[in-house]
């Protein structure tokens, strides 16, 4: 009884060992590069926003985005070498303005403002070139300012008074706009009263001044005479008053001949022969 049962626990052994032996068949997988493995992790991990997707808006290298306020710069640089004025002129455009793709080196050309003159509003033509090409032309309204610093009285100036820079003080402002005929602080006072009253910080316009006499008729006056290579000094006699830059009529001591001559201060003229 007792070989009987070994025997039989024998045989359900070797049945169970069968029946696996068949489940641990090696199973082969296919074998991979590491080149072929990391594509394929790498295409895995990757997403519609990856870094190599392209984009509209990407710019070459060397490339730029004229914008609104890079155009309005160089427009300003044009305009101010266009009128030939002292200051600042600044441009601003009228319309909307879509960005377009230059180089470095792109030129904008101005064909004509209308009117042709510095005032505060214009309609320019343009067109903007870059590596030998039009990009296109443009025609666009433009607001214009211009910037120049003028003189502000710091005290009280009467009817009369001879002004003078010590009396002043320099602000930069538009004088396009309220500030149009405000004197600049390049202006030579010399020669000019004040011929209204002004309070402090109200800026000196030209309508504020009138030129001083400063040549009376009768007075002794220094004659300079030049041209032709020749130049001559002698005295004469006014005989009419004159104020700065005037013309008045002199005479000549020695010969007593009358000409015309250009006032310079209050005790010489000026003529050219």
């Amino acid at each position: 009884m007792k070989f009987c049962l070994i025997g039989i626990s024998l045989f359900l052994v070797s049945i169970v060992n069968a029946g696996v032996e068949r489940f641990l068949k090696p199973i082969s997988f296919p074998t991979h590069s590491g080149d072929d493995i990391q594509k394929k992790t790498s295409a895995f991990f990757s997403n519609s926003h990856s870094s190599h997707t392209s984009n509209s808006h990407t710019l070459d290298s060397g490339s730029q985005l004229l914008d609104r306020s890079m155009l309005e710069a160089r427009l300003s640089e044009l305009l101010k070498h266009r009128y030939q004025v002292e200051g600042k002129v600044l441009a601003f455009l009228g319309r909307e303005w879509t960005p377009l793709k230059v180089s470095s080196n792109f030129q904008v050309k101005i064909r004509d403002c209308n009117p042709e003159e510095l005032v505060g509003s214009t309609f320019a033509r343009f067109s903007i070139w870059d590596k030998g090409q039009k990009k296109g032309d443009f025609s666009m309204p433009l607001r214009l300012a211009h910037m120049q610093d003028v003189l502000f009285s710091k005290v009280p100036l009467t009817r009369g008074a001879t002004p003078s820079l010590g009396s002043f003080e320099l602000r930069e402002v538009d004088v396009l706009k309220s500030h149009a005929n405000s004197v600049p602080a390049s202006a030579k006072l010399s020669g000019y009263q004040i011929d209204s009253n002004l309070k402090p910080g109200n800026p000196l316009k030209w309508n504020l001044l009138s030129k001083t006499t400063l040549i009376e008729k009768g007075d002794l006056v220094n004659v300079f005479a030049s041209g032709n290579g020749i130049y001559v000094t002698m005295k004469g006699v006014a005989l009419e008053n004159g104020v700065k830059d005037s013309t008045v009529r002199v005479k000549n001591i020695s010969s007593n001949k009358e000409f015309s001559a250009k006032v310079l201060d209050g005790n010489s003229v000026k003529v050219h022969l």
